[in-house]
């Protein structure tokens, strides 16, 4: 082997460890990137306190969801299931669900029901059909690590039917039981609203109701809770 050939033998040597070491590099690195963080009921309920007030008479609502977004077992109610809050106009229902939109056990879209009804008259069924099933994201677009996200239906009961070149439909009983029949993850769907069970009943039908009993956790605000507005 003369000179030449030998320079070239390192040379193909130590091009080989280099790209052994990048591709070493880029596994630790994915390896890192798959690691995410979580965090407890007191670290949730710490950070929300931070940017909120958190009055008493709602402090013990705010903690529930605090152990329920955290997966805490100590959750009175079932972890598999999303949540419905329920109470009046103005008590922080839509604040909490937006502090927690990215959250370790699945992050959700938040959608104004009333947009819902708009969006539905200029898009049709194709727009109940996308809300009929979670959303896929970008890899590492969602800092927990989610690869599809859910819904949370704001302020439902403030819709009204929604219609579309005459057709006219209950878009969002529509779209619950279709997420409900699409076998989807319950606890990739959330909902807030000032209704009672029965003013749900009366509005969407006994069928939602059943279907909603099943879905969701109800988590209620105290009647006594301030209005923030």
């Amino acid at each position: 082997m003369d000179d030449l050939e030998i320079e070239e033998a390192l040379r193909k040597g130590r091009e080989e460890k280099y790209y052994r070491l990048k591709q070493e590099e880029y596994r630790q690195k994915i390896k890192q990137q798959s690691v995410y963080k979580t965090y407890s009921a007191d670290n949730l309920f710490n950070f929300y306190s931070m940017q909120y007030n958190v009055d008493k008479d709602n402090e013990e609502v705010v903690k529930s969801i605090c152990k329920y977004f955290s997966g805490d077992e100590s959750f009175d109610g079932d972890l598999d299931k999303g949540l419905i809050l329920m109470g009046g106009v103005g008590v922080g229902k839509t604040s909490l669900m937006k502090f927690f939109i990215r959250n370790q056990r699945f992050s959700y879209k938040i959608e104004s029901c009333r947009d819902v009804e708009t969006n539905y008259a200029q898009l049709g069924d194709n727009y109940t059909d996308r809300c009929s099933f979670n959303i896929p994201v970008a890899i590492n677009s969602d800092p927990f690590g989610h690869q599809v996200i859910g819904f949370c239906f704001d302020d439902l009961g403030t819709e009204a039917n929604g219609k579309h070149y005459g057709k006219e439909k209950n878009v969002m009983a529509e779209i619950l039981l279709n997420r409900y029949d699409n076998n989807l993850p319950y606890l990739s769907t959330h909902v807030t609203t000032n209704l009672t069970v029965d003013e749900i009943k009366t509005q969407y039908g006994s069928r939602v109701g059943d279907r909603m009993r099943q879905m969701f956790n109800q988590i209620q605000f105290p009647i006594k809770a301030k209005s923030r507005r």
